[in-house]
């Protein structure tokens, strides 16, 4: 039997996607203590507040796509500046969102495995113009006696560029001797206190 096409003429998301975030509701999305995510909708996006929001469903290896607006913040610096981020397995592996337009990037700009790698290349677009992650995110693999026997993995392209080439994530980024995660996680926005959008946002696993 033949396979499903993925595409039936030019729509823009793949037959096979789980789609997270479609402009209009928030219903797939929770806040911590498992509250609706109360992020504000409008236009077609959804506007940071009050606390992070996370996925009901849980996810080990996956492709996402995510697209943010960063607001201009040009009285402000370093982590300041339009600050959230993209998190993979729950506040376990994330993708620095930031401000870093025109920046020698760093471990912690936008685009960063944060605290750990820098991008390969800085390819953010100004603040207030729309942006885009697409990542290949490959969870850390145990044996049967709970011993890893390989990290996390990550291939991150920004704006359509390459930024992360499959590389390796020794572990979380956040908390650098916390235990990387035996099982599936949320796929996890942050809330870091600044007006970031985000849109058009869908999974598949892998």
């Amino acid at each position: 039997m033949a396979t499903k096409p993925l595409f039936t003429g030019n729509e823009m998301i793949p037959a096979d996607a789980s789609v997270l975030f479609d402009g209009t509701d928030l219903s797939k999305w929770v806040h911590g203590d498992g509250s609706p995510a109360s992020w504000k909708i409008e236009n077609g996006y959804t506007v940071t507040q009050k606390a992070d929001i996370h996925t009901k469903e849980v996810y080990g290896d996956c492709q996402l796509h995510i697209e943010f607006w960063l607001p201009l913040m040009a009285d402000s610096f370093g982590q300041a500046r339009s600050n959230s981020g993209v998190f993979f397995m729950g506040f376990t592996y994330e993708i620095q969102v930031l401000d870093s337009y025109g920046l020698d990037s760093k471990n912690d700009d936008c685009g960063a495995l944060y605290s750990v790698i820098p991008p390969m290349v800085n390819a953010c677009r100004p603040p207030e113009t729309w942006q885009s992650y697409d990542a290949i995110f490959r969870a850390p693999k145990f044996d049967e006696a709970g011993n890893k026997v390989a990290n996390a993995r990550v291939t991150v392209l920004h704006n359509g560029v390459i930024i992360h080439d499959d590389v390796e994530i020794p572990h979380p980024t956040p908390d650098h001797n916390a235990a990387d995660p035996k099982e599936p996680g949320p796929i996890q926005l942050q809330y870091h206190g600044n007006d970031v959008r985000f849109r058009n946002v869908w999974v598949r696993p892998l």
